[in-house]
């Protein structure tokens, strides 16, 4: 209670309004998942949101089926912008909500021809971006991608 008044006293004397403690709102979190996913048995989900903010779990390269698309890190990189886009729709919303993604390239060598299809994906908005070279990456993939995107 004295460290409250103190709190309120300094309030005053500063012209500021006291607000009651409360507890901050409960945040919504809504966990995305598909049947893959739940089959896959991994330990994530493919999609979490919270309060507006879509977080997509790193994407790979992976077709229906299983194993990663064949043909190097060009037909890879477009099958993991075609996965991330797919849950993206399911969730109602496209490239144009992307505000953050995070690169991880197996070997950063590869990061022109990496680029060269990334790009197709944005009409010349980017979303921010970091990346950085891997020194291994799941299931043996050339390219891992993760997005923030905002509802």
């Amino acid at each position: 209670m004295r460290y409250v008044s103190m709190i309120a006293a300094a309030a005053i004397l500063v012209g500021c309004e006291t607000v009651p403690n409360e507890a901050p709102a409960q945040s919504e979190i809504r966990y995305i998942t598909t049947d893959a996913a739940r089959a896959a048995g991994f330990p994530f989900s493919p999609a979490v949101e919270a309060d507006g903010w879509v977080f997509l779990s790193g994407a790979l390269g992976t077709v229906p089926g299983g194993g990663l698309a064949p043909g190097g890190i060009g037909p890879e990189t477009r099958q993991t912008m075609d996965n991330i886009q797919a849950t993206l729709e399911s969730q109602g919303l496209g490239w144009d909500r992307v505000v953050k993604c995070s690169v991880f390239l197996a070997d950063i060598a590869e990061w022109p021809a990496f680029n060269e299809i990334y790009k197709t994906y944005f009409d010349g908005n980017y979303p921010a971006r970091s990346a950085l070279g891997a020194s291994g990456l799941a299931l043996g993939a050339r390219v891992e991608i993760e997005c923030i995107a905002k509802r």
